[in-house]
């Protein structure tokens, strides 16, 4: 059914489109009997003349109904058949059994390549080489730090002194060869113990040899 914003709460819409279209879902869910005694109803209010006004004729109509009582006659003819009009009859014959196969997910060889280290830092005015030579030397295993990000604009190495810079900084260290959790725990811990506020980390994973996170700016 169509929305008619412009008719809302002034009972004068015809509710058929929407009456029907439950009737569809009941067919759909094996309701097939109630959705039959539902369409019949309407039927028979139609025959009868009882029509709202967007269906309403002169001569043809008998009776210029609201949405209210146009549902409310619906109700009433519950169990009546159309006298003139065919009547519907919704079976289950010929319907086909809806099958849904799921198929059994892949195990992947998850491999940790990396992590993103977010900081707050708010010093030196916000000069992005002044904090990657600061944080450039702090490894821990195979991790080392790989650019530096602001906005998700890259500002070091290489960055462009006109970048506006927050205060929120993804420091992104890459391992050479897979490593371990406890590197990157070894890791925070350096930073940490060096006065740096660390907001967040997100472990960088690699499934089957792809890579299973998003590229920085240029990497």
């Amino acid at each position: 059914h169509g929305s008619a914003p412009d008719i809302a709460g002034q009972d004068i819409a015809n509710p058929s489109g929407l009456l029907l279209g439950a009737v569809q879902m009941l067919v759909y869910i094996g309701q097939h009997d109630v959705a039959q005694k539902i369409h019949n109803a309407w039927l028979r209010t139609i025959e009868d003349g009882i029509h709202t006004r967007d269906i309403f004729r002169e001569g043809k109509s008998k009776v210029q109904v609201g949405t209210r009582l146009f549902t409310k006659a619906v109700i009433e003819r519950l169990g009546e058949l159309p006298q003139q009009l065919p009547a519907v009859a919704y079976t289950m014959e010929g319907e086909k059994k809806i099958t849904i196969s799921i198929p059994v997910p892949k195990i992947s060889k998850k491999e940790l390549v990396g992590v993103d280290v977010f900081l707050h830092w708010n010093k030196e005015d916000r000069n992005p080489d002044v904090l990657g030579n600061q944080i450039r030397n702090y490894k821990a295993g195979h991790f080392s730090l790989n650019m530096i990000t602001n906005r998700g604009v890259k500002v070091y190495p290489g960055g462009i002194p006109e970048t506006f810079c927050t205060d929120h900084w993804r420091c992104r260290f890459v391992a050479d060869v897979p490593g371990k959790y406890t590197e990157v725990l070894e890791l925070c811990e350096q930073l940490s113990q060096e006065g740096f506020d660390i907001i967040k980390t997100e472990n960088l994973y690699n499934f089957d040899g792809k890579a299973g996170y998003s590229l920085g700016q240029g990497q």
